[in-house]
């Protein structure tokens, strides 16, 4: 018996405004939602209980706006020609789409293993700002570059706090066109430890109310974009 023929998809999709408060949980089901009002053929997980393979980028900390979100899903057809128009119709508020790409045999299954880096951008509202000027914040910026430690306190899922150097997590930081612009490691890494930009933020400043964040783009081991 010939096996049915499996399309396999990347999207990349932005992520704004109200949807910066929907949780990763809930950002699944979302688009799940979607999925299912777009009638596609989802090819499913094997075992008892079949689940949609679909796999998304790591987990986006709400109140972060993302303009990179990507989606991998696998169907049993070929995606309709207006699968972009269709699902901006059945998505809501600020979902954009950016893009829509099949995938090849050689490219990695896990989005979680082959996204190593991110790109984000800080912008400072100035309104509510009464701390942190551009100069206080260039040197906070050359302190932490300069350091070789960027002490975190964490805690362990047994509860436990330590005290973690996320010094090699942090790959660049610099301030260009009135943001604050940094690339930190995400994804898994064993020897790396992935690091949140909220908490990255909240170890350098007092207050992090005062940014806008924005994940703009993700990169593999090579720092290719994805």
């Amino acid at each position: 018996m010939q096996e049915d023929k499996i399309y396999k998809h990347r999207l990349k999709v932005a992520k704004k405004d109200e949807l910066k408060y929907v949780s990763h949980l809930d950002w699944q089901n979302l688009i799940l939602k979607v999925f299912r009002r777009l009638e596609l053929k989802l090819v499913l997980s094997q075992g008892y209980n079949k689940m949609p393979k679909v796999s998304y980028s790591p987990a986006l900390p709400i109140f972060i706006e993302s303009e990179c979100e990507l989606i991998n899903f696998q169907t049993y057809e070929p995606l309709a020609s207006d699968f972009i128009s269709q699902f901006d119709k059945f998505s809501p508020n600020g979902i954009e789409v950016v893009s829509l790409v099949e995938q090849t045999e050689g490219e990695p299954k896990s989005l979680e293993n082959y996204i190593q880096w991110a790109l984000y951008e800080a912008k400072i509202d100035f309104k509510k700002n009464h701390v942190y000027n551009f100069e206080k914040i260039r040197y906070i910026i050359e302190k932490c570059l300069s350091s070789d430690e960027l002490l975190i306190k964490k805690k362990t899922k047994k509860g436990i706090e330590k005290i973690v150097n996320y010094r090699s997590s942090l790959k660049s930081m610099e301030i260009k066109d009135d943001c604050l612009v940094f690339v930190l490691k995400t994804g898994q890494n064993d020897e790396t430890p992935s690091l949140r930009a909220d908490e990255f933020l909240k170890a350098l400043f007092e207050d992090i109310s005062v940014f806008r964040i924005k994940r703009i783009s993700f990169f593999d081991a090579e720092m290719r974009v994805i």
